[in-house]
C-alpha cells in the first residue's frame, strides 16, 4: 500500500521573505507557486491590518455576496454561487440573510419570471463604501512605509493582471 504524503502546513505564509532578483519568479511551477505563497501571505496580512473605523459586522462570505453584487450592480442568486463557487442554496442561504438584515433586494426579472434580481439596498451600498474607505486608508498608511519606485511596479503589475482578467478567465 502507497504511503500518502504529510498534509501541508496550514502556516505557509512563514517561508515567505522579501521579494529580490534572487527570489523572481520563474516562468516554472516553482515561480507560481511563489506567487500563490506571497498573494496569500499579503492579503492575509493586509487584511489583518487593523482598521480605524471596522467595515461591518458581516461574515466574510456575506461581505462576498454584497461585493459581487456591487461589481455586477445587480445579479442573481445562481450567479452568486457560481462566482462563490458553492452550491445554489448556500448562495440563497446567504442572500436571505443579507436580505432579511435590509442589506439587500430582490426583484422578479423583467426578462424571467422565474429569476430573481439582487440589488443593494442603502444599507448595503453604505457597508460596501466604509470597507472601500477602511481599505484606502490601509493603503494610504502602506504607502508611506514603501518606495514609491516599488508601489509605482506594483500598480503596473496589477494593471497588467487585471486586464487579463477582465478579458476572461485564461
Amino acid at each position: 500500500m502507497a504511503e500518502r504524503p504529510a498534509p501541508r502546513s496550514r502556516k505557509p505564509f512563514a517561508r515567505a521573505g522579501p521579494a529580490s532578483p534572487a527570489h523572481a519568479p520563474d516562468p516554472g511551477s516553482r515561480g507560481i507557486e511563489r506567487i500563490d505563497l506571497l498573494f496569500r501571505s499579503v492579503l492575509s496580512r493586509f487584511l489583518a491590518l487593523p482598521a480605524r473605523q471596522p467595515a461591518a459586522v458581516l461574515s466574510m462570505a456575506r461581505m462576498r455576496v454584497l461585493w459581487i453584487i456591487d461589481w455586477k450592480q445587480s445579479t442573481s442568486p445562481g450567479a452568486i454561487a457560481h462566482v462563490l463557487g458553492v452550491s445554489k442554496p448556500t448562495a440563497t442561504e446567504l442572500v436571505d440573510g443579507l436580505a432579511r438584515a435590509g442589506y439587500v433586494s430582490r426583484r422578479p426579472s423583467s426578462r424571467d419570471r422565474r429569476q430573481v434580481v439582487l440589488t443593494l439596498r442603502a444599507k448595503g451600498r453604505a457597508v460596501i463604501a466604509k470597507f472601500a474607505r477602511s481599505r484606502r486608508e490601509k493603503f494610504q498608511r502602506l504607502a508611506l512605509v514603501v518606495d514609491a519606485g516599488d508601489v509605482r511596479r506594483l500598480a503596473e503589475a496589477l494593471e497588467a493582471v487585471n486586464a487579463i482578467l477582465a478579458k476572461g478567465a485564461p
